[in-house]
């Protein structure tokens, strides 16, 4: 989090998202609203500005949601907030016994559990979450995989903020994708290492993680079978100026080098 560049603490970045988010939602945001998986809260203060009343927000990260409360939320709206360093699947801990009208899901967290058994789980836990009628928005980079040549490694510029000051770096990130055997998904390895622009010398080791890539026929079939309707509204940049001059004044494609698609899950 020590990059100039980290969406955790993009301002712009996240209230376009919420933006586009409310779009996809097509009403009115409700009172009160979900936020799984909501690290480092960085959603939250567009959403309590576009209407919601309260806010609960779950993460596995204490020091995701410490750092967000301090970082990104002004503590005059902490009276709006319901944080818990929790499991999104205990839903019955922190959200009223009918659900929510609305929740959001960022940061390409679906594809976070990549054990099959624990992905449908997830996805169960995300209907429970909602009341009948009710809408999960979130962003997946899905099956825009596999990375061809031209991104399976990149490389570029950024400024890390060190102890004793900032230091230019590249930051390198490599993207290799294998299928799950049996299946029509797969996994994305993804590689991340800062590197001191002069000396070549290591900032921050290399380090990964992996991401689930499905397939969206498949996806609307999970969906379906934890009782929601899935669509797929479109890639963000058709759906945001701000992503579509980003994209083109600076060639981000985030993290994943792939461009997002914005879903719509209704629970039926």
């Amino acid at each position: 989090m020590r990059l100039r560049g980290e969406i955790h603490f993009d301002a712009a970045l996240s209230e376009a998202e919420i933006e586009v988010a409310g779009r996809v939602y097509g009403r009115p945001m409700p009172r009160l609203a979900y936020l799984p998986c909501g690290g480092t809260l960085r959603h939250a203060p567009p959403l309590l500005k576009r209407g919601v009343e309260h806010l609960v927000a779950v993460d596995l990260s204490r020091a995701s949601l410490t750092v967000g409360l301090t970082r990104n939320v002004p503590e005059a709206l902490w009276s709006k907030l319901s944080v818990h360093h929790a499991d999104v699947r205990s839903v019955s801990e922190f959200l009223p016994g009918g659900g929510v009208r609305f929740a959001f899901l960022g940061g390409n967290s679906l594809g976070d559990i990549t054990d099959i058994e624990g992905h449908v789980a997830f996805i169960t836990s995300l209907a429970a979450a909602l009341a009948p009628g009710g809408v999960l928005v979130f962003d997946y980079v899905g099956e825009r995989y596999p990375p061809d040549g031209a991104d399976a490694a990149t490389e570029w510029p950024e400024t890390y903020h060190g102890d004793d000051g900032d230091v230019p770096v590249v930051d390198r990130r490599t993207r290799q994708v294998r299928p799950v055997p049996g299946t029509a998904m797969s996994i994305l390895r993804f590689t991340s290492e800062v590197i001191d622009a002069q000396t070549g010398n290591p900032i921050v080791e290399e380090h990964a993680y992996d991401k689930l890539i499905v397939p969206d026929s498949l996806l609307i079939q999970q969906f379906a079978e934890a009782g929601l309707e899935l669509t797929n509204a479109g890639r963000v940049a058709d759906l945001s100026p701000y992503h579509r001059e980003r994209i083109r004044r600076r060639g981000d494609l985030g993290m994943l080098g792939k461009p997002d698609c914005f879903y719509r899950a209704v629970r039926i």
